[in-house]
């Protein structure tokens, strides 16, 4: 992090113009143990000297007192994975004023704008009540309505007018999500297949291969993020739906899409096993949710983090060709929470209380969560 240093910049100005501390503490009136003081960084100077510093060093008083409130990303990433823990184990309202309290430091450092925007959005849920919830998630809008409007990085301002809606959704607000998502609905060209084919031709195999990858495993995630949709749009044709999901199944089993982000994998059995309840098919919602339970104690203990595979071997390389972050948004602690207490929490499972088999789901989800 960038701090201010102010006592660095006068140590090294007075030594360039040859003085000692005592020669600049006489020309400000000051005591010698004062410059002293400020060159230490033990104290600072009045904000009366600044202009007279400046001025006797041929400077400006920015240049004088060093400090951009910014925060270089990789800080900002380890910041974030930090707090996302923190909200895990602390009370919620202790961690939010600590996040408050750097947007309030680091006002004009838009990534951690963003960052902290995207971490009450992931953490929202633990806030205590519904109206609590409600405002952090208010508050999340505010902060990307902030970086969508003053950050001069497009991709930066673009990723959180997508987030605004988002949060708009969560809050049951479509005309706003998309009067947003509306102005963002662009002809889409990939970026990744045009590197594959320019590094062909510049024949560097190896790179190509890289973008090559990356840019498959981006269309995959996009179309099994389209999964739950389908589910929920379909939810009125139990042919269809089963015809969807498995062909989504298959995707996940044919790219070995476990191996490489198991996260996204509970959110397309869970949606379709209350779709299946929804339909009264209590058979096959149990026949998934056990799916959903094996996928639980198969991954028991690991992290969240986005690995390559078998088929995908170039994926990290890839992911750090282009600084993206590996580590899951929230802690590994939170979303195991989720895992295991879904179930039983999720008003759309309550059909299913009274059969043994979801009782077995239950038991043995809590035998995972001691596991993890």
């Amino acid at each position: 992090m960038d701090t201010i240093n102010i006592g660095r910049i006068i140590s090294e100005k007075r030594r360039a113009k040859g003085i000692t501390q005592e020669e600049l503490a006489n020309y400000l009136g000051i005591s010698k143990p004062a410059v002293s003081k400020w060159e230490s960084g033990q104290s600072y100077p009045d904000i009366l000297f600044l202009p007279v510093l400046a001025s006797y060093f041929n400077i400006s008083v920015d240049e004088l007192i060093d400090y951009e409130p910014m925060m270089i990303k990789e800080d900002v990433r380890k910041l974030y994975h930090r707090l996302a823990e923190d909200f895990s184990k602390k009370p919620f309202e202790t961690v939010y004023e600590e996040c408050e309290g750097y947007l309030k430091k680091y006002f004009s450092c838009w990534y951690l704008q963003y960052r902290i925007g995207l971490l009450y959005l992931n953490h929202c849920a633990l806030a205590g009540s519904p109206n609590r919830t409600q405002e952090i998630l208010d508050r999340s809008v505010e902060i990307f309505r902030l970086v969508e409007r003053s950050c001069e990085e497009v991709s930066l301002a673009k990723q959180a007018m997508q987030l605004k809606a988002y949060c708009y959704i969560c809050q049951q607000k479509p005309v706003e999500a998309i009067e947003v998502l509306e102005s963002l609905n662009e002809p889409i060209i990939q970026t990744e297949s045009l590197l594959v084919k320019a590094y062909q031709l510049k024949g560097d195999k190896d790179k190509a291969i890289v973008y090559l990858q990356g840019s498959a495993v981006a269309s995959l995630n996009i179309l099994l993020g389209c999964s739950v949709d389908f589910f929920q749009l379909y939810a009125d044709s139990p042919e269809r739906m089963d015809k969807y999901y498995d062909i989504f199944i298959k995707l996940v089993d044919i790219f070995k899409v476990e191996q490489m982000s198991p996260g996204g994998l509970y959110s397309i059995y869970l949606t379709a096993a209350a779709i299946y309840v929804l339909q009264g098919r209590k058979e096959k919602a149990l026949e998934v949710l056990e799916e959903y339970a094996a996928l639980a104690k198969r991954n028991a203990g690991k992290d969240f983090e986005i690995r390559s595979n078998d088929i995908f071997d170039n994926l990290e390389t890839y992911l750090k060709s282009i600084d993206a972050e590996t580590i899951a948004p929230r802690s590994s602690e939170v979303i195991w929470r989720d895992i295991k207490n879904i179930l039983a929490e999720n008003p759309a499972f309550k059909p299913l209380e009274g059969e043994p088999r979801f009782q077995i789901i239950i038991r043995n989800l809590k035998e995972v969560w001691k596991q993890k």
